[in-house]
């Protein structure tokens, strides 16, 4: 059960992902309707906003429609915007679920990390920012007023809630479960998808689940396993699209303002001008062509302005309209309909007198293109306000457009699409790649291998480079700890790269080089304050694993740390050898790849403490 319909309809995105063919039902059906074979079902209900009396009565409805129909499992989906007022939900929905189905306890799991939706000690976090903290602090429906979920909980359940962190998930034993509580809640860390594994691991045999989507692709592969068994459904449809955005997510308000700015048509519903009879829903609908977006979404402040009119009165008005739009436009042959927000959402699909949906692609994680099983030429995508990519709408209206299939297909258009891929996938490379430039600044801190702000690490992708900025610490790196250079040194962004970058710019050109780390570790600087005969393999040959891993290693004599000096020193020696050790500074290696150059950098340093341990005995060399 899911507690509004883009809640429901991002569950069902990861079920399906999972490898389980999943019907979407709008509401909990009739002990009539015919049910489509299936694995796995999910109701969508109207319930987050809903009284708890209300709340509990559709839960429990649905809950035991579930169970009547063979579900082995139940899963409460609600969202990461606890309502944090008395009035909230949540604890009432599953204090009821527990004492109906009569269960000892359960799981709060309010996560989604592949959208930066994370849980850590009871904590919950937008891209490591507490969600107290962000914008939906002041969201118009459901305010976020705290991030622990025990506090959020507290005036709503009259349960205990218990955190466990990622080490307790990976130790569990039933014995660290309270004795004194009749009933309670485990708030298990999520802060990857390593975590999700674990907490199905741990308590995915139980009855009742409850959460974000987070855990479901999990759960889905417990049933199916690495396979997925059915067929997949055709996510085009070739007639008009209509786009209706109701959310005032600051994310859905940047979506609008992309798609404006590529050209596509938009337009603002104003709710006053709505409200006083200025703007009506003919004039809106003469407007209305292919493409066109239709929006209320504002700013918090304009929203409490306009609220001051009635906030349920205004909200009712707008979700009336929209949903009025996607009926007219249905009847008027429109077959793609686009909708952000979940109230919006939720009235559209009312409206539109679908009960149940096919799930099939995803726009972005969450976000499923669903096709009504009532009228299968129809594409449905419906998304929560806080969902989606920058360009989430242009890419819904892309991946819903049959018309791509025919051989009049536009070319410049089909060029867009192509361009827009290759960026999408390089943008996703290059969060890959920065994601395993923190790991191992992280790995080499930990273990003592740098120390404050000695260090620097970089990688190229295509012609940019990313190096970590002036003073980094390899202790605490993030995503923003990464300055952006064009192959000729020109900033591409606003952080300083570290003074050494030339070092990093000399072994790119002239190396076939992927990534480059530059370390003071203790026995490889040890080792390059010595004296040594033979400058261009300055390490003696105890073991093969050196030249096996990374060749032969030169010293480049003394330049003071970022000068000129260095730079012209290192320039002449680079094509001596395939590691190089920095007179009285230390190493720094290339590789075709982040963790190659680790692996690398880690062989270079092992070498240099035995050669360093073994100096004046008179041990073998190979």
């Amino acid at each position: 059960m899911a507690d509004d319909f883009t809640g429901a309809s991002d569950a069902a995105s990861f079920l399906t992902a999972g490898g389980m063919k999943t019907i979407l039902y709008s509401g909990t059906p009739s002990e009539d309707s015919k049910i489509e074979e299936c694995d796995a079902i999910v109701i969508a209900l109207k319930t987050r906003n809903a009284t708890k009396k209300v709340a509990v009565q559709k839960s429990l409805k649905a809950a035991k429609w579930l169970k009547k129909h063979g579900a082995k499992q139940l899963y409460f989906k609600y969202c990461s915007t606890f309502n944090s007022t008395s009035e909230g939900n949540i604890g009432p929905v599953l204090d009821a679920l527990l004492d109906e189905f009569h269960c000892h306890y359960s799981i709060l799991c309010p996560a989604l990390p592949i959208n930066g939706r994370t849980v850590q000690n009871g904590k919950l976090y937008v891209d490591g920012i507490p969600l107290d903290k962000t914008h939906m602090k002041n969201h118009p429906l459901t305010p976020m007023w705290s991030s622990n979920i025990s506090e959020l909980m507290e005036p709503q359940s009259k349960y205990h809630c218990i955190k466990f962190s990622s080490k307790d998930l990976d130790h569990f034993s039933n014995k660290w479960l309270p004795k004194t509580h009749s009933k309670f809640y485990i708030i298990p860390d999520c802060v990857t998808n390593k975590d999700t594994s674990k907490i199905v691991k741990v308590f995915g045999k139980l009855p009742i689940l409850s959460g974000g989507s987070a855990i479901l692709q999990e759960i889905a592969k417990k049933y199916t396993g690495p396979h997925i068994h059915h067929e997949k459904h055709n996510s085009m449809s070739s007639g008009k699209s209509l786009i209706l955005a109701g959310s005032c997510s600051v994310i859905t308000q940047k979506q609008i303002e992309v798609y404006k700015s590529h050209g596509g048509k938009s337009i603002f519903v104003d709710p006053q001008k709505l409200l006083e009879g200025q703007q009506t829903f003919d004039d809106i609908w003469d407007e209305i062509e292919d493409g066109t977006l239709v929006y209320s979404s504002q700013d918090p402040f304009e929203v409490q302005q306009i609220q001051k009119l009635g906030a349920e009165n205004i909200s009712d008005l707008l979700e009336s309209t929209m949903a009025t739009l996607a009926k007219r436009a249905v009847v008027s042959g429109f077959t793609r309909i686009i909708v952000a927000g979940g109230e919006t959402s939720g009235a559209v699909t009312q409206a539109l007198k679908c009960k149940s949906y096919i799930i099939s692609d995803n726009v972005d994680p969450g976000v499923p293109i669903m096709i009504p099983l009532a009228n299968k030429d129809i594409r449905l995508v419906l998304k929560s306000g806080n969902f989606g990519s920058e360009d989430f709408f242009n890419k819904a209206i892309s991946m819903t457009d049959g018309t791509k299939t025919m051989a009049a297909a536009n070319e410049k258009f089909l060029k867009y699409i192509e361009e827009f891929k290759k960026e999408t996938v390089l943008q996703s490379q290059i969060q890959t790649m920065l994601n395993e430039a923190i790991w191992i600044g992280k790995n080499l801190f930990d273990r003592n291998k740098v120390s404050g702000c000695s260090a620097n690490i970089s990688f190229r992708i295509e012609d940019k480079i990313y190096i970590s900025k002036s003073n980094a610490c390899f202790g605490n790196l993030t995503q923003e700890s990464f300055a952006c250079l064009s192959l000729e040194s020109d900033l591409l962004n606003e952080v300083f790269p570290s003074k050494e970058w030339p070092l990093h710019q000399i072994l790119y050109k002239y190396k076939d080089a992927s990534a480059v780390i530059h370390t003071h570790s203790c026995y490889s600087t040890l080792w390059s304050c010595l004296e040594h005969e033979d400058k261009i393999n300055c390490i003696p040959k105890y073991t093969p694993y050196l030249e096996m891993k990374l060749g032969a290693v030169a010293i480049v004599p003394y330049g003071e740390p970022g000068s000129d000096e260095l730079f012209r020193l290192m320039h002449e020696h680079v094509n001596t050898a395939d590691g190089f050790l920095l007179a009285n500074h230390g190493p720094i290696v290339s590789g075709s790849s982040l963790m190659d150059a680790f692996y690398k950098l880690e062989e270079l340093e092992d070498s240099c403490k035995i050669a360093w341990n073994l100096q004046g005995r008179n041990a073998n060399r190979i």
